[in-house]
């Protein structure tokens, strides 16, 4: 079954008050070519999971890869990211040059379909602990407050993530908690799995 990805194309979106001297990286292009994956069934059979894909994206994009469910499209954002850990053919460049993985790890972060922290956690801890991999004291702190505003979090910093033991903030803030700590990560390239699942239309 052949797949379908429609990319979606527009520039950062404006309004947000994150400084961007906290937030801002060298900027990355990344192009990819012919990344196709299959998986082997128990049967032996080969079944295709996603055909030959290509496309670029420059700096300062926002890209949404769009398509059906089950068309490949995690598959594809898992590939981008190097979270794919079984076999698939193609070729990823980062800046013109072929994508080499100890430097890609550090440019690149990765959010993905489940919002895995600690339920003891409150909203700033969570938000401080992915900040301080980045820098510390002043910076750090303001980059955490900037965050918390930018995502509509301010309300419940010091409320405690929560879990099934723990009574805590909404599934969809506990979305926007995992979302805020992968731009803390103040990567060049940040690949998000369904960011907006569990969200309010009003909260996407």
């Amino acid at each position: 079954r052949r797949s379908t990805h429609d990319l979606m194309r527009q520039p950062p979106a404006a309004g947000v008050p994150i400084q961007q001297s906290d937030v801002a990286l060298p900027g990355a292009s990344l192009t990819f070519k012919d990344l196709a994956f299959s998986a082997v069934l128990p049967t032996g059979e080969s079944k295709t999971i996603l055909e030959p894909c290509s496309g670029h994206f420059e700096p300062g994009q926002l890209v949404a890869v769009m398509g059906p469910s089950g068309c490949g499209k995690s598959t594809l954002l898992d590939m981008l990211a190097m979270k794919k850990t079984s076999p698939y053919t193609g070729q990823v460049w980062v800046n013109g040059r072929e994508r080499n993985s100890a430097t890609f790890q550090r440019i690149a972060a990765y959010v993905g379909q489940e919002d895995r922290m600690p339920a003891h956690w409150r909203v700033r801890e969570a938000l401080e602990f992915n900040a301080a991999l980045k820098c510390q004291g002043k910076r750090a702190a303001g980059l955490v407050d900037s965050l918390l505003e930018a995502f509509g979090l301010a309300g419940v910093a010091d409320t405690y993530i929560g879990g099934d033991s723990v009574r805590g903030i909404s599934g969809g803030q506990r979305r926007r908690v995992t979302l805020a700590r992968g731009v803390a990560a103040q990567a060049s390239l940040l690949f998000c799995d369904e960011p907006t699942s569990g969200l309010s239309a009003t909260d996407a």
